[in-house]
């Protein structure tokens, strides 16, 4: 069977193989995060498939592709950056990879709690600028144990971090899911109905909600001052959860400790963005999914949902229906 897979980004030569072994070609994409770039190269080559990770994929792309595309796939969860409504509109099935990346997302989350209770990138910048003594003058520095870990999301991603710092650490592990109930997590999280106690009873806070119209923003100044100002904020889903521009405002005026952030609002995060400077804000290229073991389960998962409906199969990830 001859078809062709559109790449806008390879990290991984997984799902390559794959294809190759079905009869597939695979076309990388000269472009990144261009719209009009992408555009151009589909209406040239017309593929039947289009494989992204955080790339756009729009209603112009998809048009640009053709009646050919049959299936866009993602390599990862989240599936915001693709125009799904378009999709489905044009009947093509949005296939994708869930829960492949939890556990690397999960322990990208503790690695991040750690770089803040420690105060790595003050630390850091301090010691290569020469102050070895910096380590007798340290504040606001903690262990976990025994500290209160807030959860904003407790679906996979949640649950496995809950564990990791409940068993690992030793923390009290609190959280906010209006989709679940206690006794579908047992002792793991003590769910808490109001979203504003997570904020005020926790020394760390982890983002772990997808990106909706109810989501977008829901983490600002607001929410930022009913925390300790010994707390830490942690975000490792999307960036526009968080009001970037307050989030700012908070750490220069030191409303919290520190932030440990994955995901920012734009990405790539601009040059020119005041995060960079500051001392007590942890920053990670949205890296949390990126290692050797998520990545292959990533693209080998959505490689295979591709040649489901490729070949007339059913997939096992499809989320749009029609």
């Amino acid at each position: 069977m001859a078809f062709t897979v559109f790449y806008t980004v390879q990290i991984n030569d997984a799902a390559t193989k794959i294809f190759e072994a079905a009869g597939g070609k695979t076309v990388l994409t000269n472009h990144f995060f261009d719209e009009n770039g992408y555009i151009e190269e589909l209406k040239a080559l017309k593929p039947e498939a289009i494989l992204c990770r955080t790339e756009p994929i729009t209603a112009a792309m998809m048009d640009a592709a053709g009646p050919n595309l049959k299936v866009i796939a993602k390599q990862g969860a989240g599936l915001d950056n693709i125009d799904v409504e378009a999709a489905t509109a044009r009947k093509i099935p949005v296939v994708y990879a869930p829960g492949q990346n939890a556990q690397s997302v999960a322990e990208q989350a503790v690695f991040l709690m750690l770089a803040c209770a420690r105060r790595f990138n003050y630390v850091d910048r301090q010691f290569r600028a020469g102050n070895y003594k910096v380590r007798f003058s340290l504040d606001n520095t903690y262990e976990l144990k025994g500290k209160t870990l807030g959860l904003l999301g407790c679906g996979r991603i949640g649950q496995l971090l809950a564990g990791i710092a409940k068993y690992g650490f030793g923390m009290n592990v609190i959280g906010y899911d209006p989709f679940l109930k206690q006794e579908q997590i047992g002792e793991l999280i003590t769910l808490i109905p109001d979203q504003e106690e997570i904020f005020k009873q926790a020394d760390f806070v982890s983002i772990h909600t997808p990106l909706l119209p109810s989501t977008y923003h829901s983490v600002g100044m607001k929410q930022l001052k009913m925390m300790k100002p010994t707390a830490s904020l942690i975000n490792a889903s999307r960036g526009e959860v968080v009001n970037e521009e307050e989030l700012i405002q908070a750490m220069k005026e030191g409303v919290i400790c520190c932030a440990g952030l994955d995901v920012t609002e734009k990405e790539p995060l601009p040059l020119d963005s005041p995060l960079y400077e500051l001392d007590n804000v942890i920053l990670t290229p949205h890296t949390a999914a990126s290692t050797e073991q998520s990545i292959i389960r990533c693209c080998e998962t959505a490689a295979n949902e591709i040649m489901a409906v490729l070949e007339g199969r059913a997939p096992q990830f499809q989320f749009n229906k029609f």
